[in-house]
């Protein structure tokens, strides 16, 4: 992650937000050579706080472990996959 004086974001607040938004850069803004706040795209923003919501939900790390470990062995052909709508229309 790049750091960035607030004295030079100001100066080159145009490029920063093309940088983050087109290059998903992150950049750190320092305040007196202290790191004071992050610069990222929203885009960035709302899938760290989706990932982080989807990870508080209890079992849910474990499941989803657990999937991309059967999806490698679907992949090995060690395992069939069923797909979702076959599985619904059993279970209609």
């Amino acid at each position: 992650m790049d750091t960035i004086a607030i004295s030079d974001l100001r100066q080159n607040l145009p490029t920063v937000i093309d940088e983050v938004n087109q290059a998903l850069k992150r950049f750190i803004v320092t305040v007196f050579g202290k790191p004071k706040a992050v610069v990222m795209s929203l885009e960035e923003l709302e899938s760290l706080e989706e990932t982080a919501e989807v990870v508080s939900i209890p079992g849910a790390s474990r499941a989803i472990k657990e999937s991309l470990k059967e999806l490698e062995l679907a992949k090995k052909g060690k395992v069939k996959l069923i797909p979702a709508s076959e599985v619904f229309k059993k279970h209609r």
